[in-house]
């Protein structure tokens, strides 16, 4: 019961997965756990420790399999590992036992097995016996899969053991007929109020006080909400490896040398010998093997595809280079190879498919020739005046562009099949014609024609030279070593750098902003040796560096006035100015002396549902509408602190919802709404039943 009612206090939804699907009989990414090693756990969960080989093993899947950082990896392995040891130990101490059946019954209905034709009897039914024996010939002869299949049986199990404990909350979960009635008088019964609504903003802050006090105070008395977990802060100055002015220059240069023939010696024929220049050479694959930093791909480009200088480019005659010129982050020499005059076609069509053509699907049981009769009825549709070409393909086409009109968008000589290919490179822009390929029969349009172009570029990086990096680690070293003598704001200002903050960096944090994932600096900042206001240098991932300084260390614990009082100021104003209209009025507040005071309309609102706890006018106010389902009619209530003012209302009509004679089906309802609740609650609170060591940052 302490479990359920810990699970009823919680009330952020989130998802969980009851079971799982398996669809293979081997699964990747599982660990053979052989040889603890001897040092400090990784983590200690409960009474039982997490090897840090076995959990690296998992991160290194994680990080293979997910594309995930490695600490993104490492954090989510430790959710799964944190909730697989505690429900270990809670169905251990719980009693929840998986029998040999349950293993079967879960194996004979998951796909991957029931599917399995090794598994099979002579009617296609899973054959226990039939896997039984699989599984012992692998014990004799394939001791790596029945390995496997031992850690496959553990998560089986596993998901077993949590689906019956699931099964024990669900079963701990009963509304009566008297919940249920209590529930269709909360969406049913329904109230007419009038009301007066003075919005906080209307008093002027300048008529309370909110002091430290008050905000410790309140900090206090809402610790749970107050709680923050270890955290640091720095500052920090950015000095970028960036190209200079004379990289850029040098760059190019080296490019306009191209541009002329080359006079070089020959050892080995001990003459001079004249290269060709890039417009010149015969070899453009070659040349630009040997000069370019970038290989060069045979594909054709549209104008839109070029970039700035597409304009330029498409002016370009055969053999004529332009160049260098700046294209991002690169210099380029691009030479003219090949222009197609309307080598990129945009059409659309419509598929008839029929029985055995390719990709058909099993829906689709005309004949060829009832295929072929269609698409020559709905072409005559097609080529009609003021024929909507987009909405007969949704209406009568078979092929996956259907749900876009038919819209196939551009495509290159080559892309289509050859018979779709040569109507719609051959045709002028507006033609529609019928062609039949192995899919069926298309009826195409063809919409649009562009130009493409082959261009051979030398492609040089623009990257620092050694004189610039060098440079960079100097004013680095010197505003690191200046910081630590005279102060980092000293250093700041006397460098001109202007730098900036990271708050609150988290333990297991990897990423800083403006800096990306920088662990290395998270991890020097909570070390155990590093002090306020120490500063260090650090090396950029892709050039440059970072000096750093530690500005704040905070404990985990409560937050401080301090750092509470932006989030708390702003509550405790609007309790101070529900006091303040209290202590005016005490008990002689109404309608007619709040709307006078404080300019405001006396509103109404109605057929209110207390479910629903909305008023017109006033937005979400649910206490505001349970108080009034409270009063009786025409009732003046008492000044009400609501979400957004002060309130008084009456109640000018009530409207009981008609009985039932049954109220099972709400208590139902009730029943499984709270189920559904709690159901992505489990995971968490199995993990907080024990006690947990978190070693992590000694190893990541």
């Amino acid at each position: 019961m302490a479990i359920l009612g810990k699970i009823r206090e919680k009330s952020i939804v989130l998802i969980l997965v009851i079971g799982m699907a398996l669809f293979a009989f081997v699964i990747s990414g599982v660990f053979d756990g052989a040889g603890a090693m001897s040092q400090e756990p990784v983590a200690i969960v409960g009474d039982e420790e997490v090897n840090i080989e076995q959990f690296s093993r998992r991160v290194d899947a994680v990080e293979r399999n997910t594309g995930m950082s490695n600490v993104q990896a490492v954090n989510t392995v430790w959710d799964q590992v944190v909730t697989e040891y505690s429900f270990d130990q809670l169905q251990e101490d719980l009693g929840l036992a998986v029998e040999r059946g349950h293993v079967e019954n879960f194996i004979a209905n998951s796909p991957g097995f029931r599917q399995d034709s090794r598994f099979q009897n002579a009617l296609g039914d899973f054959d226990v016996v039939a896997f039984t024996d699989f599984i012992n010939d692998s014990k004799r002869n394939n001791p790596e899969m029945y390995r496997q299949w031992q850690l496959q049986e553990e998560s089986i199990q596993s998901s077993i053991s949590k689906q019956l404990y699931t099964t024990m909350i669900r079963a701990g979960i009963y509304y009566t007929a008297f919940d249920g009635k209590a529930a269709h008088a909360l969406e049913n019964d329904k109230i007419s109020i009038s009301y007066v609504k003075v919005p906080y903003s209307s008093i002027p802050d300048s008529l309370v006080t909110v002091t430290d006090r008050d905000i410790k105070k309140y900090i206090n008395t809402h610790s749970a909400d107050f709680e923050v977990e270890e955290s640091r802060s720095i500052r920090y100055v950015v000095f970028d490896e960036t190209a200079s002015v004379e990289d850029n220059l040098a760059i190019e240069n080296e490019l306009k040398k191209l541009l002329e023939p080359q006079v070089i010696f020959n050892e080995v024929s001990e003459s001079e010998e004249t290269l060709a220049s890039f417009s010149q050479t015969d070899n453009v694959q070659e040349f630009i093997a040997e000069y370019s930093e970038v290989p060069y791909v045979e594909t054709y480009q549209t104008k839109a595809q070029l970039g700035t200088y597409a304009n330029t480019l498409f002016e370009l005659k055969e053999g004529e280079v332009f160049g260098p010129y700046k294209d991002g982050s690169q210099f380029k020499l691009s030479r003219m190879m090949d222009v197609d005059r309307g080598g990129s076609v945009k059409a659309r069509h419509i598929l008839f498919a029929y029985a055995g053509s390719q990709s058909a699907s099993s829906e689709v049981t005309r004949t060829k020739a009832e295929a072929r009769q269609e698409a020559y009825r709905v072409l005559r549709l097609a080529r009609a005046k003021g024929a909507d070409f987009a909405e007969l393909a949704r209406t009568y086409s078979d092929g996956p562009s259907k749900n876009r009109g038919g819209d196939l968008g551009f495509f290159r000589r080559g892309d289509m099949v050859e018979a779709f290919n040569d109507y719609a490179f051959a045709k002028p822009i507006g033609s529609i014609g019928v062609v039949e390929t192995d899919f069926g029969y298309h009826i195409i349009e063809v919409q649009e024609k562009e130009d493409v172009v082959l261009i051979a570029s030398v492609v040089k990086k623009i990257v620092p030279s050694e004189a610039t990096s060098n440079e960079v680690f100097r004013t680095a070293t010197e505003f690191e070593i200046d910081s630590k003598k005279n102060g980092f704001t000293s250093a700041a200002e006397t460098s001109g750098n202007d730098p900036r903050s990271a708050a609150n960096l988290s333990l297991m944090e990897e990423s800083i902003p403006g800096l990306g994932a920088q662990r290395t600096i998270v991890k020097w900042a909570f070390e155990e040796e590093t002090r306020l206001n120490d500063i260090k240098r650090f090396d950029l991932m892709g050039g440059g560096y970072v000096v750093a300084e530690l500005t704040d260390a905070t404990a985990a614990g409560t937050s401080s006035v301090e750092d509470a009082q932006n989030r708390v100021r702003p509550i405790l104003l609007q309790d101070k100015k529900y006091e303040l209209l209290v202590s005016k009025y005490g008990d002689n507040a109404t309608l007619a002396n709040l709307a006078e005071d404080y300019g405001q309309t006396i509103s109404t609102s109605s057929a209110i549902n207390a479910a629903a706890g909305s008023i017109a006018g006033a937005g979400t106010e649910p206490f505001i509408v349970g108080t009034g389902f409270s009063l009786q009619m025409n009732e003046t209530s008492a000044l009400i602190q609501g979400k957004q003012g002060v309130f008084v209302l009456e109640v000018d009509l009530f409207e009981e919802a008609t009985p039932l004679r049954s109220y099972e089906g709400y208590s139902s309802l009730l029943s499984e709404e709270v189920i559904n609740r709690l159901r992505p609650l489990i995971d968490e609170v199995i993990r907080d039943q024990y006690d947990v060591v978190d070693n992590r940052f000694d190893y990541f």
